[in-house]
């Protein structure tokens, strides 16, 4: 039984900055002598980096992760009278990109034991779709083989929401490697963050790869030449810099939420009255974040909320509501039923630390609060 009362953080900026000593303030240095502050060559060389990492032919940073989603979707010339699939059980963007588009998401539901997009009943889903945006959450992939087996045989896009998933890994594939394009969000709190905002969308296709980087440029092939309206989303130097001293370290940080997650999973196994999000076949998540489900009901998990927060323990709940009961998506026409496994999940969710500098006392006083709680 630990005895530490110190609060353990959902995710500890200060110290992945303290674990790499100098690096990041060299980084910035190096950007500001140079006075390339937006692109420039050390975006350039990132994008190239990033790209290689999820192994995909092509990486295009914009501003933030939400911009990559939208002229990711743009790109495809999603507008007015499109409607894109989607999952209703997520962070609001990823449909809220679809709609800012012109076009109407709609949903199928997620698998409450796993909390991804249920491929089962994307088939049945896909009349008059334009195309399919499935969101690997919490750090773990959808599956994308059977995916990108539908969308090629309806002829709709597959475009990724890959904001929670740097370097995960199912059935072989990452993020991008196989879908038509995908987003990145490089958020401060993603397994690979920023010192700010930043996102990027890696593609392996020529040309929707320079619709992409004119369309963050005001559609501009070269100063002053417009061959469309684009938009102002460009990764700015300092973020390109800060990512490339980041990105070695990767596998060896999400290594460590595995492990972390293991420990978890190990203590929580067989519990009645709690579920961990279960890994999907085939599959390497890299923790994004550790969800278990708690039954009984959104009245008992909140109750335990309130004790784990009350030991310190930096808990949080992803996603209270699922995106179709939001206010802002009663016009896509769907209402409380509709979609039961989101329902189920926002009602279950409790998110624990597990960011990769947790020590090992941190994790055992982690799940023995847990259990406590419960």
């Amino acid at each position: 039984m630990t005895t530490t009362t110190r609060p353990i953080p959902p995710i500890d900026l200060v110290a992945e900055r303290a674990s790499l000593g100098g690096a990041i303030e060299d980084a910035v240095q190096r950007v500001l002598a140079s006075g390339a502050y937006v692109l420039g060559p050390e975006v350039e060389a990132f994008e190239r980096e990033f790209a290689a990492y999820q192994r995909a032919k092509h990486g295009i940073g914009v501003a933030n992760g939400t911009d990559a989603l939208i002229l990711g979707l743009k790109s495809f010339c999603v507008g007015p009278g499109d409607t894109v699939l989607t999952s209703p059980f997520t962070f609001f963007a990823s449909a809220g990109s679809i709609a800012w588009c012109g076009a109407t998401p709609t949903f199928v539901d997620v698998d409450p034991e796993t909390a991804l997009m249920r491929t089962d009943q994307v088939a049945g889903a896909l009349d008059g779709v334009r195309g399919v945006l499935p969101v690997h959450l919490y750090g773990q992939l959808c599956d994308l083989r059977a995916l990108r087996k539908l969308c090629d045989d309806r002829g709709v896009f597959l475009f990724e929401d890959g904001a929670q998933c740097h370097g995960a890994e199912r059935d072989g594939v990452r993020c991008g490697e196989i879908g038509d394009g995908a987003a990145f969000s490089f958020y401060p709190t993603k397994n690979l963050g920023a010192a700010g905002e930043g996102g990027m969308v890696v593609a392996n296709d020529d040309t929707y790869a320079t619709t992409v980087r004119r369309m963050r440029d005001h559609g501009s092939p070269a100063k002053y030449v417009h061959e469309f309206v684009g938009t102002n989303s460009r990764l700015q130097g300092i973020q390109g810099a800060v990512l490339r001293v980041k990105l070695p370290h990767l596998d060896a940080w999400n290594a460590r939420r595995r492990a972390i997650a293991g420990t978890y999973d190990a203590a929580f196994a067989g519990h009645d009255d709690l579920r961990p999000i279960a890994k999907a076949p085939n599959s390497e998540p890299v923790y994004h974040q550790y969800a278990v489900r708690v039954l009984g009901g959104a009245k008992r998990r909140d109750a335990v909320l309130d004790k784990l927060r009350a030991d310190g323990i930096g808990v949080a709940v992803h996603y209270p509501s699922p995106v179709h009961l939001q206010p802002a998506a009663r016009k896509w026409g769907y209402g409380p039923g509709d979609l039961p496994g989101a329902e189920q999940l926002a009602e279950q969710v409790v998110c624990l630390p597990v960011h990769p500098f947790l020590s090992d006392d941190d994790v055992a006083r982690v799940h023995e609060r847990v259990l406590a709680a419960l």
